[in-house]
């Protein structure tokens, strides 16, 4: 039986956004730009302090490299399908880069931490983190990001997609904690990084709700179609086939990596591809119908793979 507390922080993050965004925009008490504020707050602080705080601490299993290998394919699943569907319906580029950015990459973090815990338990949480960590955060913090500035279209330089990429403070804070991890934290400091941490999943979600225009549902619906088929059922899917090839399918860390890449579409993505301005508002409805629509996919996912 899931655990309901672990999905009603998605649930009142996501609807709390959406109500408070249309209220504020229906009364002009709302700049358009005003999620940009807590979208700064989410990748340059409380993502930074979530990946400090776990990679410094975090315990390395033996089968580490097959447990965060399922993020990496299926980011090569997820681009691939979406270049030949762009090609073949000559979508414009800075859609195909929206729908990679968000679609290509689960939301291992925000969403999948608590899915985890529901369908999983607690005790599984340690190897989602580490599949998010050193797998979609590794990703997020590097591919997405060139990918993002990339599709913009924006005449960026590669020397530009260096420097943005590699003083991203959710980068830097990845390998400090890496870095560091010989030297013991204080404990005022651990318990910051966690607080910083913990506002993670709500305002991301807020964030996402705030952007979220229903309206924008008919006008993309295609895209959106095309991208959630991808993330929720076909991506997953590809990597079940290839994981099943090597027979490590009973081997419950894998299930729970497994079941990590069904997660709905990236929300960091999400934000960064508003933030590079990629066909706004797509990637904000990726992730607003996507969270919703995994609550339906994912119990089938985890029945396939505990069954």
């Amino acid at each position: 039986m899931p655990d309901v507390s672990a999905l009603l922080v998605l649930v009142v993050g996501l609807m709390a956004g959406i109500v408070a965004g249309s209220a504020a925009r229906r009364r002009g008490q709302m700049a358009d730009d005003a999620h940009q504020m807590v979208t700064f707050w989410v990748l340059d602080v409380a993502l930074p302090a979530l990946a400090l705080r776990v990679l410094h601490s975090v315990v390395f299993p033996a089968n580490l490299l097959l447990i965060i290998a399922g993020p990496y394919l299926l980011f090569v699943v997820g681009a691939t399908l979406f270049l030949c569907i762009g090609r073949v319906l000559r979508l414009r580029r800075d859609v195909v880069g929206a729908l990679i950015v968000t679609a290509a990459v689960a939301n291992t973090s925000f969403v999948g931490i608590p899915m985890v815990t529901a369908f999983f338990g607690a005790d599984s949480v340690p190897v989602a983190l580490l599949v998010d960590q050193l797998g979609s955060f590794v990703i997020v913090g590097t591919v997405v990001i060139a990918v993002a500035a990339t599709a913009s279209g924006a005449g960026v330089t590669r020397m530009e997609i260096a420097r943005r990429l590699f003083t991203a403070p959710a980068l830097i804070a990845l390998l400090t904690g890496l870095i560091l991890r010989p030297v013991a934290f204080p404990g005022w400091l651990t318990e910051a990084l966690t607080a910083l941490g913990a506002t993670l999943t709500p305002l991301a979600l807020f964030s996402i709700g705030l952007q979220l225009r229903i309206g924008a549902l008919r006008t993309w619906r295609r895209e959106l179609a095309i991208g959630l088929l991808v993330k929720l059922v076909i991506g997953p899917a590809l990597v079940f086939g290839a994981y099943a090839l090597t027979g490590s399918l009973d081997d419950h860390g894998v299930q729970v990596a497994l079941f990590e890449t069904a997660m709905p579409p990236m929300v960091a993505g999400a934000m960064i591809a508003t933030r590079y301005d990629l066909a706004t508002p797509l990637p904000s409805l990726m992730v607003g119908v996507g969270v919703p629509a995994s609550l339906l996919t994912l119990p089938i996912w985890s029945w396939i793979l505990q069954g």
